[in-house]
C-alpha cells in the first residue's frame, strides 16, 4: 500500500487531495474513503497516511484511507 500525505481537507465538503508518490498525481479523497479506525472520518494537512490508489477515466482516487500508525 502506498503511504502518502494530506495537501488538504475541507470537512464541510468531505473531500481533499492526497500527494502520494514522487512524480505521481495527486489523489482525491473523499471523506467516505477514509477507515474511522480512531476517530472520525476526516483528516488534517500534512498528516501522514497509507492508502489505495484508484484510476479511472475520471481521475486518480484514494480508497482505504487509514492514517500511518493508526490502531487499526
Amino acid at each position: 500500500m502506498p503511504r502518502g500525505v494530506v495537501k488538504w481537507f475541507d470537512p464541510s465538503e468531505e473531500v481533499g487531495v492526497i500527494t502520494w508518490g514522487d512524480g505521481e498525481p495527486d489523489a482525491v479523497v473523499y471523506s467516505s474513503a477514509v477507515q474511522p479506525c480512531c476517530r472520525a472520518r476526516s483528516l488534517t494537512a500534512t498528516e501522514a497516511v497509507v492508502l489505495d490508489v484508484i484510476t479511472d477515466s475520471h481521475g486518480v482516487f484514494a480508497a482505504n484511507v487509514r492514517r500511518a500508525g493508526s490502531c487499526c
